[in-house]
């Protein structure tokens, strides 16, 4: 469909708008972009869950909208209509990420089983607060760069433009290309035909050399190459540090102090002290050396002002208002939290969340963790106002609240950076923000429980290994006092946040940035293991060995710098194909062997 709206038609309006509540879209524009923002949601609870490691979909949704219109009508979609098909589904990802992170409740304790009814409202009612919080700074945070936000509006701008007979889409045939070959791939990466045995693709065992680790092995499962491919080697790079670190340095050390029974808690605790202090320390040294952004040429941004219809900043607060008790309400009925420290929390969830937005202009960080870690480590003491000896659940409660808010509100800037460039009208984009939270929420918890019962839980031997959950988890635990800190751990902490300080200040100097290992990579590696961070840094040099290629093409400076672009914007076109569609097709797969346990499936019958 192509709408008059639309920035890029010549024939749209002026350089002054009338807007409207609700965005021009026809009714299969709201089911497609509906069912991705879901699809989307639910495979971001799995990957994070999994590897640590989410994304919004704003890429993944743009082609697949390209894709899925294409199917149920004649026009092709208009930039107006693909960005507000993103923004949607990223605001049902930004909230799949936070069910993500919830599910620290279950690593605290696994019994934990609270009615859906509550959960459902509870994470809408954050998301559209979150979402309030990023529209309430929409003409500061869109002056800022937003890499990511920025990326997107470049591809909805190649998917959109017009071209020659007979020329190819590149960007929709990638995503056709990689997201076919992924999926295929996935499917023998993680079942089998027989209950108990092995998977029918197994991981590859690497011969080391080392007298400590004599193997190690390599997933092959298409996901964590595609996380490499978009990340680059010097995540996976870190990954592997942090995953090696437990085998060769913390097993061997506690084991010659007759400590071995501490060996989980110490690794927990590496990867809290790598992935806090450090991580703070790495965004404060990222905004000191930021680079110096330019818009894309091809961007004319602010062209259309868009007036405002006036019920609009009323709906607005009446939807806070809304919020905020619904809120306090659930969270008190899922965690035991004061309904008054629901409402502080808000408060100063809010101020943070906007700090976080203009470090990720900046920086393309995005320390939606760190909110919560801020809250259980600084403000902890308010539950214990009230309750005299709270359970991790209950401060857990309190690191949700804040966590969905950033994660939603974060995102939505991302988003508005996106829509800045293309001159789109804000309002729409807020309204199809309310709609993606809603449905991501509707998506996330049923998913959530799916996984939980399928895979074994969270943490622990279970193949969820949910890194960002367990450190949530400890430190929820320890600002309750049901932690007992040893001499040894606390030194142990103390000398890894100080390194890791350090090492931080190393990974952003503009002479060694673009040689050191993610800091943050090796706290995730830390508690997800070496098989799958091999299997993410092969992913990286795969990027690095296409982008020489793609250089040794060019003949001078500017067709190499036209190859470098080139280069950057097809790794990450395949890498996000291919985590999308794995992610997804292991989502089809655990509904299928559900279907399969119901009706007791027995022809063609196979197993995760």
């Amino acid at each position: 469909m192509t709408d008059s709206n639309s920035p890029s038609d010549p024939s749209g309006p002026g350089p002054e708008a009338q807007s409207s509540l609700i965005p021009k879209l026809g009714i299969g524009e709201w089911v497609v972009f509906a069912i991705l923002a879901g699809m989307i949601a639910a495979a971001n609870i799995y990957t994070t869950l999994l590897i640590g490691w989410g994304d919004t979909g704003s890429i993944v949704a743009v082609l697949a909208s390209v894709l899925l219109l294409g199917i149920i009508g004649k026009n092709k979609p208009s930039i107006y209509t693909l960005n507000l098909g993103q923004t949607m589904v990223s605001a049902g990802g930004g909230v799949g990420f936070a069910v993500a992170s919830y599910a620290a409740v279950y690593v605290a304790e696994p019994e934990f089983d609270p009615e859906w009814y509550y959960l459902v409202p509870m994470f809408a009612s954050m998301g559209m607060f979150g979402a309030i919080v990023g529209t309430s700074v929409r003409k500061q945070m869109v002056k800022y760069f937003f890499p990511s936000g920025t990326a997107c509006a470049v591809i909805q701008h190649a998917v959109t433009r017009e071209r020659a007979p007979g020329e190819r889409n590149r960007p929709v045939y990638m995503l056709k290309l990689w997201g076919t070959i992924a999926g295929a791939l996935t499917f023998p990466t993680l079942v089998s035909f027989k209950e108990g045995a092995g998977k029918l693709l197994q991981g590859i065992e690497v011969k080391l050399g080392f007298s400590r680790l004599p193997s190690m092995g390599v997933g092959v499962e298409p996901l964590y190459y595609g996380i490499g491919l978009v990340v680059g080697p010097r995540v996976g790079l870190g990954m592997l540090m942090g995953s090696l670190a437990v085998p060769l340095l913390i097993e061997p050390e506690l084991a010659n102090r007759g400590m071995s029974s501490q060996v989980g808690d110490w690794v927990k605790w590496s990867a809290i002290a790598v992935l806090t202090i450090p991580t703070f320390a790495t965004i404060v040294f990222a905004y000191l050396y930021k680079s110096t952004f330019s818009n894309p040429s091809q961007f004319k941004p602010g062209h259309t002002t868009y007036v405002a219809p006036a019920s609009r900043k009323p709906l607005y607060m009446i939807i806070g208002v809304i919020c905020a008790p619904i809120i306090s309400f659930t969270a008190w009925k899922v965690f035991g939290l004061p309904w008054w420290v629901s409402i502080v929390t808000m408060g100063i969830a809010w101020p943070l969340c906007i700090v976080n937005g203009r470090v990720t202009g900046d920086t393309d960080i995005n320390p939606v963790r760190l909110v919560a870690i801020v809250l259980l480590s600084a403000f902890f003491w308010m539950i214990k106002i009230e309750i005299e000896a709270p359970t991790a659940i209950t401060m857990l409660g309190m690191a949700v609240v804040g966590g969905t808010m950033a994660s939603v509100a974060v995102d939505m800037m991302q988003d508005y950076r996106t829509g800045h460039l293309l001159d789109q009208d804000p309002g729409h984009q807020t309204t199809v923000q309310f709609v993606g939270v809603v449905v991501g929420a509707i998506a996330a918890i049923p998913m959530l429980n799916l996984l939980l019962t399928k895979l074994g839980g969270v943490g622990g031997d279970s193949v969820l290994k949910a890194p960002g959950a367990r450190v949530w988890a400890g430190m929820a635990d320890a600002m309750r006092g049901g932690f007992d800190f040893s001499p040894e751990l606390i030194w142990m902490i103390a000398i890894v946040s100080v390194v890791g300080v350090g090492y931080a200040w190393l990974t952003v100097l503009p002479k060694t940035a673009g040689y050191m290992p993610s800091l943050f990579g090796v706290g995730i590696g830390l508690l997800v293991g070496p098989e799958a961070s091999a299997a993410i840094l092969i992913g990286g040099l795969i990027r690095i060995a296409v982008s020489k290629v793609y250089e040794i093409r060019a003949t001078d400076e500017e067709s190499l710098a036209v190859a470098k672009e080139d280069a950057s914007n097809d790794t990450m076109l395949a890498g996000a194909s291919i985590f999308a569609a794995a992610a997804i097709i292991s989502i089809l797969l655990i509904l299928a062997t559900t279907f399969m346990d119901a009706v007791n499936w027995t022809k063609y019958r196979f197993f995760l």
